[in-house]
């Protein structure tokens, strides 16, 4: 079954999936704290993690391991016209698109759906799909993978579904 998901902090999602936020904390704005904190031990100063984007999983979601996982976060590019060949992930998938916009056709549904900057997706495991780029503008992606030690990031897979 096909999984949509809004934007979720991609390092977030782990931490709300754990149930570790508090009621109504999700909502309320992050404060910032300035990056030109006082020096610290080596003199340098603490550098803060880069927000690459916030928002609320719509659907219930729930991500097992059999056992430990590596966890990866990677940014990619989809040039206009270019289709990223049928492929699936030995793990999770949830990708953050950052600017442009993907279609995403995936073998548990078939449906194309377009998911444009703002817009996350989430691809469960061993799930085959491809991801292409229909606009006139380069899509920007956040990926994350939720993978077994040493499981390559992804697998080539046939074509789960007629051409869209």
């Amino acid at each position: 079954m096909r999984r949509t998901v809004r934007m979720v902090a991609v390092l977030g999602l782990v931490v709300a999936l754990a149930g570790c936020a508090e009621p109504g904390q999700l909502g309320d704005p992050v404060e910032k704290t300035p990056t030109d904190a006082p020096p610290v031990g080596d003199g340098s100063a603490p550098r803060l993690p880069q927000l690459l984007g916030s928002g609320l999983v719509e659907d219930p979601l729930e991500i097992r391991t059999p056992g430990p996982a590596v966890y990866s976060v990677r940014t990619a590019s989809i040039p206009p016209g270019v289709s990223i060949g049928w492929h699936r992930h030995p793990g999770t998938e949830t990708t953050i698109v950052t600017a442009g916009a993907v279609t995403l056709q995936a073998g548990d549904d078939c449906e194309p759906v377009t998911h444009d900057a703002g817009d996350a997706l989430f691809v469960p495991d061993a799930v085959p799909h491809t991801l292409r780029n229909d606009g006139d503008v380069t899509a920007e992606l956040v990926v994350a993978y939720l993978l077994a030690p040493g499981a390559p990031d992804q697998l080539s897979a046939p074509a789960a579904c007629p051409a869209a």
